[in-house]
């Protein structure tokens, strides 16, 4: 099948045209940075002929730091040889307004948030992709390490499986999202998703950290799926979208990593349907949904099963489940998240965490932020609303278990006082705590430009 294409090493884009950037084989397998003094410049892929399609969608892995962003864009042919316009996915870095388009026009096909669509009566026959990075002045060097696209495939396609049937596990931790912040807790599939994968190979991020560097503004979501892998790829992972079968997905996991897939499904037969059909052991229902698959496991009666930690289970620990492969990949829509390990010198733009302190006030339980010994006020709207949330207080106290992950952690969730401050009842909480003064409180303030402040309270700070 020739339905993915990906450009991430010095000999991919060596086949395509270079504006105003220039080689970096320091970075990655062979990156591409914009040249000294250039404010914009961009990789144009060579045109390919693809398998028929009528849907498609990018991905893309950029170093992008503060004062920088990058866009993609993609533009199709159809069997008429009418190419469409260059389409956009939007403008994309951890610290600006990263923002996907309404449904754009361009032609034959149209844009919309995270898909391309052919129109009607057309089909796709070709394809071809550009990178654009783009900085301010003064601002670091933005860098190009992947631009992917894959288009999804017929039915037929998607539903072979005809590879031997096999065990593995790809160890991952396990988090429910329902339980994270009840702003965002119940639509932040995706990036929870992504947290698991980057989580299982050594990093201790928070859903929400992922989340709200994933915030589309103008989706107004954190289900982006290119964003997505933007997100993860900034971290310095290798990520992109491919649609698959069920073989490629086995293919995947031999490699050793947990793999993202998006379905849609029904725990029970009386709310399936055809577009969300029954699964064994599902924890609900869902029209749409992210989770994760760690491997396989093959039963005493040669059944296959899908070894999952689906974030809509509840709590972490009803996360890991077994959902069987015959059902499964009806319910399945091809869509894999890849995230490979981080590559050397990669991931100069990813969002980072800031240590702080939280200063008393003269406001009962408020305590006002302090960073590198400046008090930083915040905004009393700060944290947004309910599935449209901007940003998040999270703490977590000291306790004598042990858990996987810091976000494994029991988690509460506060909010920005009229006063800009953090409210937490920090005295009442430590009073109780069984580990008397040796106990903390950790804070971690996120917002949605790529930034974490953490904090740590003790009695000794009240």
């Amino acid at each position: 099948m020739n339905n993915t294409v990906i450009f991430s090493c010095a000999n991919d884009f060596a086949a395509g045209t270079l504006e105003n950037l220039i080689p970096a084989p320091h970075i990655g397998r062979g990156a591409l940075v914009l040249a000294d003094g250039a404010r914009e410049g961009s990789f144009v892929s060579p045109v390919m002929t693809m398998d028929d399609f009528t849907m498609a969608v990018m991905s893309w892995n950029t170093d992008v730091p503060a004062g920088t962003h990058s866009e993609a864009y993609c533009r199709v042919c159809d069997q008429d040889g009418q190419w469409s316009e260059w389409l956009s996915w939007g403008v994309w870095g951890p610290f600006v307004e990263r923002a996907s388009l309404n449904e754009t026009d361009g032609g034959c096909a149209s844009v919309e948030t995270d898909t391309l669509t052919l129109k009607k009566d057309h089909v796709g026959k070709a394809l071809q992709l550009k990178g654009v990075l783009r900085r301010e002045e003064g601002a670091a060097d933005p860098v190009l390490r992947l631009l992917a696209v894959t288009t999804r495939l017929s039915k037929a396609d998607r539903l072979v499986n005809e590879e031997p049937k096999c065990s593995m596990d790809n160890k991952a931790p396990a988090y429910c999202q329902m339980i994270r912040d009840p702003n965002m807790g119940s639509v932040m599939c995706s990036a929870t998703t992504a947290t698991v994968q980057m989580n299982s190979m050594g990093d201790d991020i928070l859903p929400e950290e992922a989340a709200l560097a994933c915030w589309d503004h103008v989706y107004h979501g954190y289900g982006n799926w290119a964003f997505t892998m933007a997100m993860a790829g900034s971290y310095g992972y290798e990520t992109w979208l491919a649609f698959a079968n069920a073989d490629q997905l086995r293919a995947e996991l031999k490699k050793g990593h947990p793999i993202g897939v998006n379905a849609a499904y029904s725990n029970t037969h009386e709310r399936a349907t055809a577009n969300a059909p029954y699964v064994e052991n599902t924890p609900g229902y869902t029209p749409g949904h992210l989770l994760t698959v760690r491997g396989l496991e093959v039963d005493s009666e040669g059944r296959e099963w899908l070894l999952v930690n689906d974030s809509y289970g509840n709590p972490d620990s009803l996360a890991p489940r077994r959902y069987p492969m015959d059902q499964f990949i009806h319910a399945w829509s091809g869509l894999m998240y890849i995230v490979r390990p981080k590559l050397a010198g990669a991931g100069s733009g990813s969002p980072y965490r800031v240590a702080a302190k939280l200063q008393k006030t003269d406001f009962g339980d408020e305590f006002r932020l302090v960073v590198n010994g400046e008090e930083m006020p915040l905004d009393p709207h700060f944290n947004g609303k309910r599935k449209h949330c901007t940003g998040v207080v999270a703490y977590t106290v000291d306790d004598p278990y042990v858990y996987a992950t810091t976000a494994n952690r029991p988690f509460r969730y506060t909010k920005v006082t009229v006063n800009g401050n953090v409210f937490i009842p920090a005295k009442d909480i430590l009073r109780l705590n069984p580990l008397g003064d040796k106990a903390a409180i950790h804070v971690f303030i996120i917002n949605d430009r790529g930034v974490t402040y953490t904090a740590d309270l003790r009695m000794s700070d009240l």
